[in-house]
């Protein structure tokens, strides 16, 4: 796991300059080594900063050339199957000089070009500089699970894993204009919606090629999710889906140091340390969070697991007064605003006080098999449409609150209406309100989001399943875990989202999946020997901390220079979420230099 950079100008005097900038500014995400190519005839540089996971030794250094100088590669993820691939490339005569999956990259790429995606199972974003074609080549794995930016400026074209290494080679980059309607609207930015002008995220699934001369540029999805309807009989499908899952545990095991496991007690996490344990001769280390207020406690839940696995666990109290301590340093992790990352930052940050530098995450469990509401809402949505067209010739003060406001996204007529009932933060007149603009400038906006893949022959649980992973998951959930973990030079592996059993389980037909309507009931009847049934069988607790009493006594809510009274009292009333009110104050631009001071 690392941060890559890449530079195609120009202006070859700056290139030293701004590759080193990126990467310099990208630190955190690669501690252990450096380097960079800087090629001033083909007018190109590409850098790398390492975080070494597997090949500790030099030979892992990147950016990595072939033994011929024609390929070069500055790579950020973990190839899981590299091992296989590995004795493929032998047998065709392939020789290699390090262990690293960098390698293997290079060699698959030299064998098999572009078609080499499709044989890759893992997290990635990497990008390749073929000097025999004088192409570069960049590629983001089929979940999108690792980031990689491209900014157009100044007939410049730029590559980065954050944000923050294209403001460190511009400060003043001048901002995406209606970034505020986006994250008021959803709490984070969808892809592909950035805080800067002219940078995109290479959308998942897809690569690009550029060719260094012409600088014309060619983009190719080569990978999609597909939802098929597939029926099986149930009992072959439960049987299937567990050695799927068992199959992407073990390969995400493997590293050159320690693994971890993230445990909340819940069940994706509970499933995940009980095969993390068996395939282990030694304790495996894992980490939980916890709070005074029992409430927000589940340590009842995390016992168990410990108990029954023998896994040796490390717990850690947040506090009121640790949260206000971290306050700077939070604000400082965010690429880009979410009102979620805050979570992820605090157990980050105790896997690495542990000396952990791998963890497994039960992110996209929920989404793919089904753990959240909106699977047993998206069965009722003609319904709730039917309540929208009511509710738009009534009052708005008797709609009430969150979340029935949330109505008014359905009669806006968006694509992303459906999502942003379930989902969505502020509707489009609060939006207008806050940023005091006008309702129709913002569904103008929200207009121009769009689906990557054709949702029109998806079912109706299916297609909430889709939501969750192509919008939710992909731009909130993956984007927070990514950067926090990186934050605090972390590697976070997500063992639901292997290809094979992401693949599997969206094309299985609802009617399979989601089984009398209970949560995960497929993941769970794969587990139910495993299991125990006080963890399969309690309510579902979200990650979340006890912020609606902390941001009650913090000072900054009540600048109403960041948050306008009205939306303070609506919070203070209860008639307000706590996210609400972060993101409200997390859009207002004098926060990103005043208010990080004077909390308590």
């Amino acid at each position: 796991m690392c941060r890559i950079a890449a530079v195609i100008s120009n202006t070859k005097d700056s290139l030293e300059y701004k590759i080193c900038s990126m990467t310099a500014a990208m630190h955190r995400g690669g501690p252990d080594d450096k380097g960079h190519i800087i090629n001033e005839n083909l007018g190109y540089a590409i850098g790398h900063r390492r975080l070494a996971i597997i090949d500790l030794s030099d030979t892992g250094h990147q950016p990595m050339v072939d033994e011929n100088n024609n390929i070069e590669i500055a790579f950020n993820g973990e190839i899981y199957n590299y091992l296989e691939l590995k004795d493929i490339l032998r047998e065709k005569g392939y020789s290699f000089s390090s262990e690293s999956d960098t390698e293997v990259l290079i060699k698959g790429y030299q064998e098999w070009g572009a078609d080499l995606l499709s044989k890759l199972k893992g997290m990635f974003a990497f990008v390749l500089i073929d000097k025999n074609s004088k192409t570069l080549f960049a590629a983001r794995d089929h979940a999108g699970i690792k980031p990689l930016y491209i900014a157009h400026k100044n007939n410049e074209i730029l590559f980065s894993s954050e944000i923050r290494g294209l403001k460190a080679i511009d400060e003043n980059w001048e901002e995406n204009p209606n970034w505020k309607i986006w994250f008021l609207s959803f709490g984070f930015l969808p892809e592909p919606i950035t805080t800067l002008k002219g940078v995109k995220p290479l959308p998942r699934g897809h690569f690009i090629t550029i060719n260094l001369v012409t600088k014309e540029e060619n983009l190719v999805e080569y990978s999609k999710y597909r939802y098929n309807g597939n029926v099986e009989p149930y009992k072959q499908v439960v049987v299937k889906t567990k050695q799927l899952v068992d199959d992407a545990v073990k390969r995400h095991l493997i590293a050159d140091v320690p693994v971890g496991v993230f445990l909340s007690g819940g069940i994706d996490s509970s499933i995940l340390a009980i095969l993390a344990q068996q395939l282990q001769s030694s304790p495996i280390e894992t980490i939980s969070i916890y709070f005074d207020d029992e409430k927000y406690s589940e340590r009842e839940y995390q016992d168990i697991i410990i108990k029954q696995t023998g896994v040796k666990h490390h717990l850690y109290k947040i506090s009121k007064e640790e949260f206000i301590a971290s306050w700077n340093e939070i604000y400082e992790s965010l690429d880009q605003p979410s009102t979620d990352a805050i979570n992820t930052h605090f157990i980050c940050k105790y896997a690495k006080q542990n000396g952990l530098k791998v963890v497994l995450s039960g992110l996209g469990a929920d989404e793919i098999f089904g753990g959240y509401q909106s699977v047993n809402h998206a069965s009722k949505f003609t319904s709730y449409s039917r309540m929208a067209m009511l509710s738009k010739f009534l009052p708005s003060l008797i709609l009430g609150s969150y979340p029935r406001k949330k109505l008014e996204y359905l009669y806006h007529n968006l694509k992303a209406s459906e999502y942003l009932l379930y989902r969505g933060l502020f509707t489009p007149r609060d939006v207008a309100k806050i940023l005091d603009i006008n309702v129709r400038d913002v569904c103008k906006e929200l207009s121009t989001f769009s689906f990557q893949e054709n949702l029109s022959r998806l079912s109706p649980q299916n297609r909430a399943t889709y939501y969750e992973t192509a919008i939710y998951m992909q731009s909130q959930l993956l984007k927070d875990s990514d950067t926090q973990s990186m934050w605090h030079s972390l590697e976070l592996r997500v063992p639901f989202l292997d290809k094979d059993l992401m693949e599997y389980v969206n094309d299985l037909d609802a009617s399979v999946k989601f089984i009398g309507g209970r949560k995960k009931p497929l993941l769970v009847d794969a587990y139910i020997n495993e299991l125990p049934e006080a963890i399969w069988n309690r309510p579902k607790q979200g990650f979340t901390f006890p912020f609606e009493n902390w941001f009650k006594e913090m000072n900054a809510f009540k600048n109403t220079a960041l948050v306008p009274t009205w939306i303070y009292q609506l919070f203070i009333s209860k008639k307000l979420n706590f996210s609400r009110l972060w993101a409200v104050f997390l859009s207002n631009r004098l926060c990103k230099k005043d208010a990080v001071h004077n909390l308590d």
